[in-house]
């Protein structure tokens, strides 16, 4: 094999049914909701979320841990996107080049990816575009994108869930928190906790989606450790992190068959360091139902309270 050859372009290609601003939407909004982190990310089994934050792709695993795929070069709704492309590795070492592109096709898009620059790793890059070749990789991906394109033959009902979020962010969005009282947690860490619950679930349901289930626990998100330092990484922006985490989680809970949400999970839950809960459930008991009636309604009291 030559060297020109070695380092030729990997394309792949996706057609679907929707418009190239919707497609757009999908491909970028909602990745996190399609992409198979388990499988093709960096945290494996700890993978939470995949998000276009800060003009970077972020993996975020379930503990609130980060790690970035590349960097936004170019950002054209409804037409283009241009990556660098280094999952997990550093911003300044070498990195090849992902490209996007969204085509009228008649009532839908044609969706091409360019994946190029191998010449940027050496003699390494050849084994690296070798890697992403095969049935296993960029065109496996894009089949999950079209599936999620298409939507689902049967939808479940989540006005309810939607609801009881925009509740729980207009009450964040409303602001003028106090002190938590002694042993309590502040706005930032209940806002904090919300999203890597989210993130936790999100997990779940991938895994349900992809055919290995696990189970469901709360312990991660309540950490105080791990929740000062998710605050910490997001700064002034854990409120737009939360929403984020939310707006995946339900997309991806769009997605999913009434068969797979009816899938018995084995739940862990803990409060204030005593187990509340320890059974195998429905998981839309939990991520549907329990998160739009309790779960979420309590935090959002919680907020409510720290204004008192």
């Amino acid at each position: 094999m030559n060297a020109t050859t070695s380092n030729a372009p990997v394309m792949r290609a996706a057609s679907v049914s929707i418009p190239p601003d919707a497609a757009f939407r999908v491909f970028t909004d909602e990745i996190g909701a399609w992409w198979p982190l388990r499988t093709h990310g960096v945290f494996g089994d700890d993978a939470g979320g995949l998000h276009f934050r800060d003009n970077a792709l972020v993996e975020v695993a379930a503990d609130g841990r980060v790690a970035t795929w590349g960097e936004v070069l170019e950002w054209r709704p409804p037409e283009l996107v241009v990556i660098t492309w280094h999952p997990g590795g550093a911003a300044d070492g070498p990195a090849s080049r992902v490209e996007i592109r969204f085509e009228p096709d008649g009532a839908g898009t044609r969706v091409v990816l360019v994946h190029a620059g191998w010449e940027a790793f050496g003699e390494k890059g050849v084994r690296r575009r070798r890697n992403l070749v095969g049935p296993n990789a960029w065109g496996y991906v894009l089949d999950l994108f079209a599936d999620a394109a298409e939507g689902p033959l049967d939808t479940t009902d989540l006005d309810a869930l939607r609801t009881a979020y925009d509740a729980f962010f207009a009450e964040a969005e409303r602001g003028g928190f106090g002190p938590a009282p002694d042993g309590e947690w502040d706005a930032a860490q209940v806002i904090a906790h919300v999203a890597l619950n989210d993130l936790a679930m999100t997990a779940v349901c991938h895994s349900i989606v992809h055919g290995s289930p696990r189970g469901f626990e709360n312990v991660v998100c309540q950490d105080r450790d791990v929740l000062a330092a998710t605050i910490d990484r997001c700064g002034d922006g854990v409120l737009e992190f939360g929403r984020a985490c939310a707006d995946q989680l339900v997309a991806t809970v769009r997605r999913m068959r009434p068969e797979q949400l009816d899938e018995p999970v084995h739940c862990r839950l803990d409060h204030d360091g005593h187990r509340v809960l320890e059974a195998t459930l429905p998981w839309r008991e939990v991520v549907v139902v329990t998160q739009a009636s309790r779960h979420l309604p309590a935090h959002t009291g919680q907020l409510a309270d720290l204004r008192r």
